[in-house]
């Protein structure tokens, strides 16, 4: 399956969901903090999972830095969860992200590996 760095800013709804992912297959470092920065190593995951349930303007803000350079550029982002007014905005500036609730992330996951 597929290696995932999951961003979700509530530490015991982000270990609930990594639990989740990994219960399907997938191999997941997980992000809950908000006063330290994500960073994502080299080798890259296959995906970029970011929660809109909790901060969102944390979440775009995660994503632009992934996708600033070009060598992450390649790195699918998915955005789960959110209000619908955070969803938009996000995805107006996010158009070739996935989005998709909360419970869709491992159905999602499961074909990415094979189209980077």
């Amino acid at each position: 399956m597929a290696a995932v760095f999951l961003v979700h800013w509530n530490e015991a709804e982000a270990k609930e969901r990594a639990a989740a992912l990994r219960k399907a297959g997938h191999r997941v470092d997980v992000h809950w903090s908000a006063e330290v920065t994500a960073r994502i190593a080299e080798p890259y995951p296959d995906a970029v999972v970011i929660s809109l349930d909790r901060l969102p303007s944390h979440g775009r803000a995660v994503a632009e830095w992934v996708w600033e350079a070009k060598k992450r550029q390649t790195i699918p982002i998915l955005f789960s969860g959110g209000k619908p007014e955070k969803v938009a905005d996000t995805r107006a500036k996010f158009p070739k992200a996935i989005f998709c609730s909360s419970d869709e992330v491992a159905g999602k996951l499961k074909g990415l590996r094979h189209h980077r």
